[in-house]
């Protein structure tokens, strides 16, 4: 399982990706997003077929949490 976590300080809002292996080598991306202060936010869970592939939507997501002024804060790989 691999956790990745974005905060933006000046709009105290978090993004966060967990990426885990279900069965049948299936890999489960788990989006969270939402306000630091409230409990107003969303998630949503896409399905994979392949590493590589959750790799791209991660390259991906760096970029554009980096362009709309959010900090990684979290990048955890844990067995």
């Amino acid at each position: 399982m691999s956790i990745y976590e974005w905060v933006n300080k000046e709009k105290a809002r978090f993004y966060k990706i967990i990426i885990k292996k279900e069965g049948n080598n299936r890999i489960v991306l788990d989006y969270q997003w939402g306000s630091c202060n409230t409990k107003r936010g969303g998630k949503k869970k896409l399905c994979v077929q392949s590493e590589d592939e959750a790799q791209k939507y991660i390259t991906k997501m760096l970029k554009r949490r980096k362009s709309r002024g959010y900090m990684l804060i979290a990048p955890l790989i844990i067995i």
